[in-house]
């Protein structure tokens, strides 16, 4: 009954996805507009010799190598926000980033097929001396694409071990009575406040707990709190007490 009551947390008028989309389509339109009127004619130049390097090196993979890792960036920088108290916390990315991280593997696999398959087509109508050359650049993009992958996948792998999303528990004092509330979302007062406080626990399931005081609440009322929150909260949820 309690868990029914919780006030549903805030959220965009968009999805997370939705957003991506919507800007990236901004930033297209952005690019295309100022390709068009010649504004950024050096920064195409300079982006184009990039993403034939690129080319060269990994094959074209590295586009979606580059979609996936953008995301993976995305998802870091909002887990780096909680951790600093920059904005609220609430859905974990460790879950996802443990999806994208085999991504990478499997990308540069498909990168070390197509590199051999490029690295062979480049023998036929000549001799073997001739497209030598081509041959051992073939071989060297395959080898690339796979060492690639699978550095992108243990830096991956390593932001969501070291990267935790923290929510953000505020315990306030108001008329001689505890306000809880938990990534911003007001849950009560009092025994109902801390009863809906656990339950929202229990659902959410935090990676990783910032509890921030009041600092004009008693130290019983204080210890009362860090007692329950102690024996409903995983042992493996790292959890930091400040005090405002």
């Amino acid at each position: 009954m309690i868990a029914a009551r919780l006030p549903a947390p805030r959220r965009g008028t968009l999805t997370p996805w939705l957003r991506s989309m919507a800007l990236g389509a901004a930033v297209g339109g952005a690019v295309v507009a100022g390709h068009k009127l010649g504004l950024w004619l050096p920064l195409g130049t300079g982006a184009g010799a990039i993403a034939s390097a690129l080319n060269r090196l990994v094959g074209p993979v590295w586009i979606p190598m580059f979609m996936v890792a953008l995301r993976v960036g995305w998802l870091a920088a909002r887990a780096l926000r909680t951790r600093f108290g920059w904005g609220v916390g609430g859905a974990p990315v460790r879950p996802e980033l443990g999806q994208l991280a085999p991504l990478f593997a499997a990308l540069g696999l498909c990168g070390t097929v197509w590199g051999l398959s490029s690295a062979f087509d480049a023998l036929d109508g000549g001799g073997f001396l001739e497209r030598l050359p081509a041959l051992l650049g073939g071989l060297g993009a395959a080898m690339t694409s796979t060492l690639v992958g699978l550095g992108l996948q243990i830096a991956t792998l390593l932001l969501a071990a070291f990267n935790p999303s923290w929510s953000q528990v505020r315990v306030g004092w108001k008329l001689e009575r505890l306000v809880v509330a938990l990534d911003g979302c007001p849950l009560g007062e009092s025994r109902d406040g801390l009863e809906a406080l656990i339950a929202a626990l229990s659902a959410r399931q935090p990676e990783a707990l910032r509890v921030c005081f009041d600092a004009r609440m008693p130290p019983e009322q204080r210890a009362r709190v860090h007692e329950l929150l102690w024996q409903r909260t995983d042992s493996a949820v790292p959890v930091r007490e400040v005090q405002t």
